[in-house]
């Protein structure tokens, strides 16, 4: 049988685990956020110099591949957060 003090330890080192665990996903939530946060502001910058540069055509073809992009990038971090579960 488990004597107290091993209980205890055992119960210290469970919750040691879950906190752990409780902090991994709320920094990977964090994370998702900065990077998408950081993505659009680079998709909406250069779909806008685009605009104040080029032709409709071009800023259509750049508004397209910065969509793309931004659904990659989360695909991506999407994946590394399923690696880290």
């Amino acid at each position: 049988m488990l004597t107290m003090t091993a209980a205890l330890k055992l119960v210290k080192c469970i919750l040691t685990v879950w906190r752990f665990k409780t902090m991994v996903k709320q920094t990977m939530n964090v994370a998702k956020g900065i990077g998408m946060g950081v993505l659009a502001g680079v998709a909406v910058a250069a779909v806008s110099s685009k605009v104040m540069n080029g032709g409709h055509r071009k800023a259509s073809h750049m508004r397209k591949s910065a969509g793309k992009a931004m659904h990659s990038v989360g695909t991506l971090i999407g994946d590394v957060e399923k690696m880290l579960r």
